[in-house]
């Protein structure tokens, strides 16, 4: 058995705002006494007491069944834990949707379309949504990895410039010839993105330099032809393998795909760059998922990126390659007062220890990669925005792991995301938000600034 006076918080969260003052008396009625249960009419009776309004008998089967169905049977809780249960359900039901509890309690409860329209839109789609698609009639035809970055318009340039100062260039020029075959099968794929029927994920990246398209490239290929992935036939943008030669039709043509795809997949790599981060916000303010992918940036990462440096930089010494990383990863490490060594180092890589410089190296790698994870999952308030259409707040999902990756994007493409309500405690207010369980990244949050809230729904309402 409990009182009311146990059950009045579980009831604040539901309707989204405290109760007024009650008598005595009142908080001291009991509920569940004897084994009993709790049933709509009592329900009722309790959220009248508490001052708030009565809610329909359907919404009350969603808080029991977390369903409703057309048949007439009687709904009830059987305990205080089954009332905490079922709230919360809702709780998670209200910030998904709405990203505030109030305003879906005073919508929900009294509108059955409503209600029974986004329970629709919150079950899982079956698998063969994806796995019966028909292949496209246009296929990508894949450009391999390592001749991606010829597809730049820097390597263009640079080539360019190498045979004006020197026409008898004959590298420079057999690449530049190679580079003509690979643009025209970009261009071919760009038309494959433009035409194809279904977009599903956008892949947001920043390519400069060979070795970022050749790790996107992998990268990319690697979370798409997983086990988990592969079989759905999911359709995504991936940039290396697209061609646009006109500035502004490239702009046109990524936005267009931003609108088409379900979610973006952003990776965060040593660099970012305003086009990437402007994707990001777009997604977001669509309303749409965002996840970031944040390589653990440990040993086997920073060897593999070395190597593939080694391949494509064979006439630079692994010394000459470790330092310009080290200048990516901490520009301020050189003049540091204990790394004069480096600073010796810089000036004349021949005297530089390999081991010792691969020892910077990893370092330097993990702690910006857990850095740029850490703003992006906790402390940067753009991790957070604002669909503009409806409102509700959408956090970016930070995953550091292929397999999390797939997972969660999975997940997300067939609607089978999972969440747990977490509380986040600010001097002198509490809010509620919806963790992904998967990247346990924050995905909606209610602000507990009430003249904010006040403010923000009159707004937006």
């Amino acid at each position: 058995m409990c009182v009311i006076r146990d059950v009045k918080p579980t009831f604040e969260r539901l309707v989204g705002e405290k109760c007024n003052h009650i008598e005595e008396h009142v908080m001291n009625l009991p509920l569940f006494k004897d084994g009993a249960s709790l049933g709509y009419s009592q329900f009722n009776e309790v959220l009248l007491l508490l001052g708030y309004n009565r809610v329909a008998e359907f919404f009350f089967q969603f808080l029991v069944e977390q369903e409703i169905k057309e048949e007439k049977r009687i709904f009830a809780f059987k305990s205080k834990d089954e009332l905490e249960k079922g709230i919360n359900y809702f709780i998670q039901f209200a910030l998904l949707w709405y990203g505030n509890i109030r305003f879906a309690f005073k919508n929900l409860s009294t509108d059955y379309d409503k209600l029974s329209e986004l329970i629709e839109l919150t079950k899982p789609f079956d698998e063969t949504k994806y796995t019966n698609r028909h292949n496209q009639i246009n296929e990508i035809i894949n450009i391999p990895p390592e001749k991606t970055y010829l597809l730049g318009y820097i390597i263009e340039n640079k080539l360019k410039e190498s045979i004006r100062n020197n026409p008898n260039d004959e590298k420079s020029q057999g690449l530049l010839s190679e580079r003509q075959r690979w643009v025209e099968q970009g261009k071919n794929n760009q038309l494959t993105y433009l035409t194809s029927d279904h977009l599903d994920v956008y892949v947001a990246t920043s390519m400069r330099l060979e070795h970022e398209y050749l790790l996107i490239s992998n990268l990319v290929t690697h979370i798409f032809h997983s086990e988990i992935l592969k079989p759905l036939k999911i359709r995504w943008f991936d940039p290396t393998q697209a061609y646009c030669e006109s500035r502004i039709d490239k702009g046109l043509s990524e936005a267009l795909m931003l609108k088409r795809a379900k979610l973006t997949l952003y990776l965060v790599q040593e660099s970012d760059t305003f086009g990437k981060d402007s994707e990001l916000a777009s997604t977001l303010a669509q309303g749409k998922p965002v996840i970031a992918f944040v390589p653990e940036g440990d040993k086997e990462y920073v060897d593999s990126l070395l190597e593939e440096l080694r391949r494509l930089n064979p006439s630079d010494s692994d010394q000459e390659i470790i330092l310009k990383q080290l200048k990516i990863f901490n520009p301020n490490l050189a003049w540091e007062t204990e790394n004069q060594k480096l600073r010796d180092w810089i000036k004349n890589s021949e005297m530089a220890e390999v081991e010792e410089l691969k020892s910077l190296l990893y370092i330097a790698v993990e702690e910006t990669y857990r850095k740029r994870a850490k703003t992006l999952k906790e402390t940067h308030p753009l991790g957070i925005q604002v669909c503009l259409n409806t409102g509700v707040a959408n956090g970016v999902l930070v995953v550091r792991s292929i397999k999390d990756c797939t997972r969660l994007i999975e997940a997300i493409l067939l609607n089978k995301m999972s969440f747990t309500i977490g509380k986040v405690s600010e001097p002198n207010e509490e809010y509620f938000t919806l963790v992904e369980e998967i990247s346990q990244s924050i995905f909606r949050v209610k602000t507990g600034d009430e003249i904010l809230t006040n403010s923000f729904w009159n707004f937006y309402l």
